[in-house]
């Protein structure tokens, strides 16, 4: 394994997805980078961001090989914060480049939860395109990173849909944005559904000031194309019942805050 990490956070990136690889665990890019690594057209400078960290989700059973193998990649652990969450999220430094590495093993949660180990083969490095955005889309207060990825990704994305066979031209199997996959998990959870859909809107209003005139058509038609899908798909007894009870109740989670721990990292 070549020495690191390297400086360049790209670059790491796919020095750790080699090097966890080499250990027999599969892992895949979220956040900005895994953002980046499904980039299929001219990204305008607008939408261009800095990535100073390193996301990661692996499967749920691999936490303990995944600790191993980054270690032994030059990577201090947060020891209390993984004795606490270590089921369900690692944390670990770069001390020489002051950058931190957040696993999520098996789902990803901050204001919702998705499940995510068993769909770690869409894409060799990074999360799907659709699980991407759902992990955008399920924080309830948007910041301008997470508005700026999404738009990235639907500029970049055709849609896709199994039931239709192709959405856009796109034929089922391309590294396209699967309709169904958002659908499928909106479908079941009213929460869900309710900040997928806000999230869509907010980004929707961000599209004049970050694209020119045609970009803005093309991804506001596709999220007008997911809207449409998601209200119009069956939805689930769970669904309804919550849906009863409407904004008079929190549907969301507020994330933990890991501020308390990380302050013990070196």
């Amino acid at each position: 394994m070549s020495a690191g990490p390297y400086v360049d956070v790209t670059k790491e990136a796919a020095r750790m997805l080699d090097g966890l690889g080499a250990a027999g665990v599969t892992a895949r890019l979220l956040g900005g980078l895994g953002v980046a690594a499904h980039d299929h057209v001219q990204i305008p400078q607008t939408l261009q961001r800095v990535f100073a960290d390193i996301d990661l989700v692996i499967s749920a059973k691999s936490g303990g090989r995944a600790s191993e193998a980054i270690a032994g990649l030059g990577y201090v652990p947060n020891a209390r914060f993984n004795a606490l969450h270590g089921a369900r999220r690692l944390l670990f430094y770069d001390v020489a480049n002051r950058r931190q590495v957040d696993v999520f093993v098996g789902s990803f949660k901050m204001c919702h939860s998705l499940q995510l180990g068993n769909v770690l083969d869409q894409h060799p490095t990074a999360l799907s395109a659709a699980d991407l955005l759902l992990t955008k889309l399920q924080i309830v207060q948007l910041n301008r990173k997470d508005v700026l990825d999404a738009v990235r990704l639907l500029l970049a994305h055709e849609l896709s849909d199994p039931a239709t066979a192709t959405v856009e031209g796109v034929p089922s199997g391309a590294d396209a944005l699967a309709i169904d996959r958002v659908v499928s998990i909106t479908r079941l959870d009213w929460g869900w559904h309710t900040t997928i859909s806000d999230n869509l809107a907010t980004v929707d209003s961000w599209l004049d000031q970050l694209l020119a005139a045609p970009d803005v058509v093309r991804v506001r038609q596709r999220i007008a194309v997911l809207l449409d899908a998601m209200a119009n798909a069956p939805k689930a007894a769970r669904w309804r019942a919550r849906a009863a009870l409407g904004r008079r109740v929190p549907w969301y989670e507020l994330p933990e805050e890991v501020a308390a721990t990380v302050r013990n990292a070196p």
